[in-house]
């Protein structure tokens, strides 16, 4: 039976872990936090006893990698899936715009639910679908010259229609200013949702917490499979010779007896364990943070599990039931903001679309994810390392190794299923 150890618990650890486990490897998997999850987990608020997550996240019909990988750990019933593409957006002033895809007809659906939508005008739907009408012909080198706002603008969209529904779009797939991702892996990313079947698009939420929704089976999946797993501890760093790894520094111990690792923690982490010694030295990320709000209420009156808001710095509201979590993306203007001040800021947006009074909130909790994900600008995308590395027997995992895809949970997964696969072809 071969050994490796895996260097992280976040989505794309765990997946390394699980797929070799499934394939008769004896998994080590190192944490250096208490609990896995890594960016995507939750815990049981002290004051009011409710498990909140650290952030909102959301799955799409189209992760097809995340829905094999929550199937094969038996989490797959863990989730909440939408039948068709259905968002609530508002306005100011409390204006409802549906955007719904029936699921007859695909994909002409989703040209109903484009035709349908009142946050734009008649000239606006036909702007926005002759950009659809043109999304296989782009040509890559010249998209990777364009930020997804250059692009937009080159296309002749609006501002009202950028606004009322691209950057909504945008920034909540990529976390990053419009202005600074590349218009290449946005147009990859609108190809996938739209045009990979008709429940690409459908959104899917977690029906529990972060932890509880893939975490617990994930963990339970390698036990079961001989897996070792090991929290609280650092890897500090690794002995290298002849082009291989042959000893794994750590807080607590030395190891030598392995096969293979993989890696699944960020850039910046990873440099660290291999002392900026490395043929990754040559790559440098910029990060963008996303800032979560809880707010507990009174009395919760929200008929709707999410909306989105037009024009606001608040893109997201989901509503748990039990209290409501309110996302900003791209939340580096607030990072130095004091807590109190952004609650002011997230009221002031929730009075003016849904009416909603600070009178009506028991307590909040503010989350700051400063590095949630890197920015996937033009720079960067042909940067971006594979799972191999220059030694035979170290390999990588993580949502900013070159899967195509950014930073999203998806990517995530995707990375930690490819260095499984090259593992397992040795």
């Amino acid at each position: 039976m071969k050994k490796t150890v895996v260097i992280g618990s976040g989505f794309a650890g765990l997946t390394a872990a699980s797929y070799l486990a499934n394939n008769n490897h004896k998994i080590q998997l190192i944490e250096s936090s208490p609990k896995s999850g890594g960016r995507a987990y939750s815990f049981k608020d002290k004051e009011t006893g409710t498990v909140i997550d650290n952030g909102q996240h959301i799955l799409m019909g189209c992760y097809k990698e995340t829905l094999k990988f929550l199937k094969l750990i038996g989490a797959d019933n863990n989730l909440i899936r939408q039948h068709s593409l259905t968002i609530k957006f508002v306005k100011e002033n409390f204006e409802v715009c549906d955007l719904y895809a029936p699921r007859l007809f695909y994909p002409l659906n989703l040209v109903i639910a484009i035709l349908n939508y009142n946050a734009v005008s008649f000239y606006e739907k036909i702007l926005f679908l002759k950009v659809f009408g043109k999304l296989y012909f782009y040509s890559d080198i010249e998209l990777k010259k364009l930020s997804v706002l250059e692009w937009l603008r080159k296309e002749g969209q609006t501002d009202n229609l950028i606004k009322s529904f691209w950057e909504i779009l945008a920034i909540g797939a990529l976390n990053a200013d419009i202005n600074k991702v590349s218009a290449k892996i946005f147009v990859d990313i609108l190809k996938e949702i739209f045009f990979s079947g008709n429940n690409a698009a459908s959104i899917i939420l977690p029906k529990l917490g972060l932890t509880d929704t893939y975490c617990s089976n994930a963990l339970r999946f390698i036990e079961s499979r001989s897996g070792k797993i090991s929290f609280s501890e650092e890897v500090i760093g690794m002995e290298i010779k002849d082009d291989r790894v042959v000893g794994i520094i750590t807080s607590n111990r030395v190891i030598n007896d392995f096969d293979f690792i993989v890696s699944a923690v960020p850039l910046y982490s990873l440099k660290k364990i291999l002392n900026n010694n490395d043929f990754l030295n040559e790559l440098s990320l910029d990060y963008s943070s996303i800032l979560t709000v809880h707010l507990f209420l009174k009395k919760n009156r929200f008929e709707n599990t999410f909306y989105g808001l037009i024009g606001s710095p608040v893109q997201w509201v989901f509503n748990k039931g039990t209290h409501l979590t309110i996302v900003i993306s791209n939340a580096d203007a607030y990072l130095e903001t004091s807590k109190e001040d952004v609650f002011e800021i997230v009221m002031a947006e929730l009075k003016k679309y849904f009416n909603l009074d600070k009178s009506e909130v028991d307590s909040f909790r503010i989350i700051k994810e400063k590095r949630a994900t890197f920015i996937p600008s033009n720079d960067i995308l042909d940067k971006r390392p594979g799972s191999v590395t220059s030694y035979k027997n170290f390999f990588l995992a993580g949502d900013w190794v070159n899967t195509g895809l950014p930073a999203t949970i998806e990517g995530a997964v995707k990375s930690g299923k490819l260095a499984a696969e090259t593992v397992l072809s040795f």
